[in-house]
């Protein structure tokens, strides 16, 4: 596929993501109005979008491959790690107050949610270390400078997430279901 048909792909694909891209520009301007966690997705979601509408006019100019893939993994790091911390701490002690008013169960650091947040950030950064050294090989003769090249780029962005991954298990939490308590409901 030629670089003028991506280009036009990644601008219609920007076009398209308005949709969420202003929504996102509006949680920023908010500032102090919005919860940190529903900005720090909204500056994931720019973040994407952003490289997204970089790699359309890159596309059009006679650059390797592995620069294209170097952009797009760049910026799709922190897109996808973004939304992975959804919950920070002052939040998350609200949620609690707010369940144990209401009656419901109360929050469990339990292993299945630690695994899943593990799994959360490790797995992005598996798929991003995979594209990148795709992208690395993928553009040149094979010869052994490209592939420790390849393998330490993908080594870099792996550990960059494991360090992430250990982080957020470390942070992760489940929620007990408790029963909600009968009769009258409280204000």
């Amino acid at each position: 596929m030629s670089h003028a048909a991506l280009a036009l792909a990644a601008a219609v694909s920007c076009v398209g993501g308005c949709v969420w891209s202003l929504a996102a520009v509006a949680d920023i301007r908010a500032r102090d109005d919005r919860p940190l966690s529903r900005r720090i997705a909204a500056a994931g979601c720019l973040t994407g979008w952003g490289t997204v509408a970089l790699l359309a006019p890159l596309l059009l100019t006679p650059v390797p491959w592995s620069v294209i893939g170097a952009v797009a993994a760049t910026g799709a790091a922190p897109a996808l790690a973004a939304p992975a911390r959804r919950h920070p701490a002052p939040e998350h002690r609200g949620t609690q107050k707010h369940r144990a008013a209401w009656g419901y169960g109360t929050p469990d650091r339990s292993a299945s949610s630690r695994r899943r947040a593990f799994l959360v950030w490790l797995l992005p950064g598996l798929i991003v270390a995979t594209a990148v050294a795709v992208a690395v090989l993928w553009t040149g003769q094979a010869n052994p400078g490209r592939t420790v090249a390849a393998a330490l780029t993908a080594a870099g962005v792996v550990s960059l997430f494991l360090v992430l991954a250990i982080a957020g298990a470390a942070r992760g939490h489940a929620v007990r279901r408790g029963k909600a308590p009968t009769g009258s409901i409280r204000p």
